[in-house]
């Protein structure tokens, strides 16, 4: 996987990653945190040169140094051209005198190989300057580029996108059936099977809301959201009460017994205060 042109080429198995995770219903900037971690040691670096070797960075550039180049503003179409036209303007004279009719043979050949020396040392530079540490500025571009491209990439790997690719379709269903059958809840009388179902839900209408465009839709649907809250809320105050613990005797005789402690616990209290407050004591305790 390498970052090109500031896009990431994904292999198969990191779109069946995402696919995966869009079929179960997972929101696209968890998927992207999720991905970073999953292939953290796949991930370009943060400048993307930086893979190449010294060699493979001197050919890619001989390579493309006969492409046209729209950003070049002198007449010539690139580089290569300037340069070496620059380069016999200037030793023509000198050939000649040396060579004569061998003159603009040599002079093409040396003209070139002049210029291939000069892409070896700008490379050369450009490679050291990568081996350098990215600064932090650099780092924190990359890494916003980067989530950036994989959410704009993630978003086409889900079913509903219109560029979904088909090959991934069975891929993305059967995922999504596993999840269906996997919470599917058959007795909602059971509270832990209820709390679970309401969240899912909750999570549903987050990533609907995230997807609208629509402002009067997205209203709608954050209703419907602060519904499922409300519900969330309800269900966990009366799960909470549920599961406190009942310390009241069942038994008469048991809870006559405890109530009489307590009252003669708390009389031996008060008496003891009393004790430490009275004045004729000659004492004050506070």
């Amino acid at each position: 996987m390498i970052l090109e042109d500031g896009q990431m080429i994904l292999d198969e198995k990191h779109k069946e990653f995402v696919v995966r995770h869009i079929a179960r219903f997972a929101e696209l900037t968890d998927i992207v945190e999720a991905f970073i971690e999953e292939f953290e040691d796949e991930l370009p670096p943060v400048r993307a040169m930086e893979a190449l070797t010294l060699e493979e960075m001197i050919a890619q550039d001989l390579a493309n140094a006969d492409l046209p180049d729209e950003d070049w503003t002198f007449k010539e179409p690139n580089y290569k051209t300037h340069y070496m036209n620059k380069f016999i303007t200037e030793h023509k004279e000198e050939f000649r005198e040396k060579h004569g009719d061998e003159a603009n043979k040599l002079l093409n050949e040396a003209a070139l190989k002049s210029y291939e020396d000069d892409v070896r040392i700008r490379c050369m530079n450009t490679f050291k300057e990568l081996r350098m540490p990215p600064s932090d500025e650099e780092v924190n571009y990359y890494k916003k580029k980067l989530r950036e491209n994989l959410y704009d990439q993630f978003s086409s790997l889900d079913i509903n996108h219109s560029r979904f690719p088909n090959k991934y379709r069975l891929l993305f269903q059967q995922t999504r059936n596993e999840y269906y059958e996997n919470h599917h809840i058959r007795d909602l009388s059971i509270t832990e099977n209820l709390g679970r179902e309401l969240e899912t839900l909750y999570g549903f209408q987050k990533q609907l809301i995230y997807k609208l465009d629509n402002p009067k839709e997205i209203m709608k649907q954050l209703n419907s959201a602060h519904q499922i809250l409300k519900s969330i809320l309800a269900h966990n105050t009366v799960n909470a009460n549920q599961q406190l613990v009942d310390i009241t005797p069942h038994n008469v005789k048991a809870l006559e017994e405890t109530q009489k402690a307590l009252i003669d616990e708390l009389k031996q209290v008060t008496q003891q205060l009393s004790r430490n407050t009275d004045p004729s004591n000659g004492t004050h305790n506070t």
